[in-house]
């Protein structure tokens, strides 16, 4: 609008020059010559107007998107807080007064395991259990400024307990002003804040690995081991400093666009080891037309095809999805080749944009491998541990949250 009202004073302008051209002759500056040029000065701003309309990729009338649901609910699922009392992490013989095992399988018990669980029940009452219901929230973040603001505005729009929210950043190889800003919001909500705005902990580490990758060599297949081993080790380094007493772990990516203010309760619902929701990212196809599609290409499900890829690779052969000059196709069935019937599917490999795991998969040693495992690092190799040690995996296809177009 403000280019129309440009050209709109231009025509005004060159209106009122011609006006009083002392050049052109008398009859030409009749009433009906004046007419004339005004309507026709008006009607070039009309179309001036008409045209920016139809040609700003900002007037969201004139594009066409299409748009998913944000989100599916989780169905048949309903979230209850679990007693903290059948949290405890001992097997316990007796329970705060109650027997926990059934007579047959105290009779299976050898005389020393007996003495164990005796011991147990004594020490019980002062063993630390994980806080009920606590989240910790992980996002590793670099040259990450830009991103912030809506970063905290959607942490603000959760719908869930503030007093049970830690929050940990883990800022490596910035050379903006990412860890300046993160201090700011620290004591924005820890010491300037509400009350009710303010986390369990807050905290900001720092640790550099002077890894340096031009953003457009981010995709090519000879740079990933290197980029994402660094990953690794940066998500592995804030996990065993930020996690104390927490139930529940959440990875979330610094650059989201887009996620639903209830999905910490829909998430734990379903009561997974490790679960991801669906990324979406909405990309450009025609001048006017834009559509969401699949950005975290690293949560999949294998195929008999993929298996078959996987048996004739060399043992130090890495796999990696989607990248330009990758040797080979990995034929993996990826959150968009499910059905809008299937809520929750088993998954091997996972992303790490909005990762939803129980502390317990971190505590008992399940970290995101530095090396190939099974052609794998990073949050693959880490879905590829975890399911070898016996915790599940699992993905909700239909259930979306955006990632920023970048």
């Amino acid at each position: 609008m403000n280019a129309a009202k440009a050209i709109k004073d231009v025509c005004v302008i060159r209106v009122s020059q011609f006006m009083a051209n002392g050049r052109w002759t008398r009859s030409v500056r009749t009433p009906v010559v004046k007419f004339a040029l005004v309507l026709a000065c008006g009607l070039l701003m009309l179309l001036s107007v008409q045209y920016l309309n139809t040609s700003s990729p900002s007037v969201k009338e004139e594009i066409e998107i299409d748009v998913e649901p944000k989100y599916v609910e989780a169905l048949g699922y309903d979230y209850q807080p679990q007693p903290k009392e059948e949290k405890s992490w001992l097997p316990k013989l007796i329970s705060y007064g109650r027997s926990s095992w059934s007579v047959s399988e105290l009779d299976s018990f050898s005389d020393e395991s007996r003495n164990i669980l005796k011991n147990d029940q004594d020490i019980s009452p002062q063993t630390l259990d994980p806080d009920n219901d606590s989240l910790l929230i992980l996002t590793p973040v670099k040259n990450s400024a830009k991103h912030l603001t809506k970063y905290f505005k959607l942490i603000d729009k959760l719908k869930y307990p503030r007093h049970k929210i830690s929050i940990a950043f883990l800022v490596s190889d910035s050379t903006d002003n990412t860890q300046q800003l993160l201090i700011q919001a620290k004591k924005k909500y820890q010491e300037r804040g509400s009350e009710k705005m303010r986390f369990k902990r807050f905290e900001v580490f720092r640790q550099d690995f002077f890894y340096s990758l031009p953003r457009k060599q981010r995709h090519l297949y000879s740079k990933q081991l290197g980029r994402r081993t660094v990953m690794a080790r940066a998500r592995n380094y804030l996990w065993t400093r930020a996690l104390e007493n927490e139930q529940w772990v959440l990875w979330i990516d610094g650059d989201l666009d887009y996620y639903p203010p209830n999905i910490v309760h829909d998430m734990m619902a379903y009561d997974k080891d490790v679960l991801v929701p669906n990324c979406l990212v909405s990309r450009q196809i025609s001048k006017f037309r834009w559509q969401y599609g699949v950005y975290d290409f690293n949560s999949w499900q294998e195929t008999p095809r993929s298996i078959s890829v996987v048996k004739k690779l060399n043992e130090d052969d890495f796999m990696i999805e989607g990248d330009e000059d990758a040797p080979f196709i990995t034929h993996r069935k990826y959150m968009n080749g499910f059905g809008k019937d299937e809520t929750i599917v088993p998954l091997d490999g996972v992303g790490g944009t909005f990762t939803l795991v129980k502390a317990h998969v971190h505590r008992s040693g399940i970290g995101f491998p530095t090396w190939l495992f099974q052609h794998q690092v990073e949050t693959e190799g880490f879905a590829k541990l975890a399911k070898v040690n016996g915790f599940g995996v699992f993905g909700l296809p239909n259930y979306n949250i955006h990632h920023i177009h970048n």
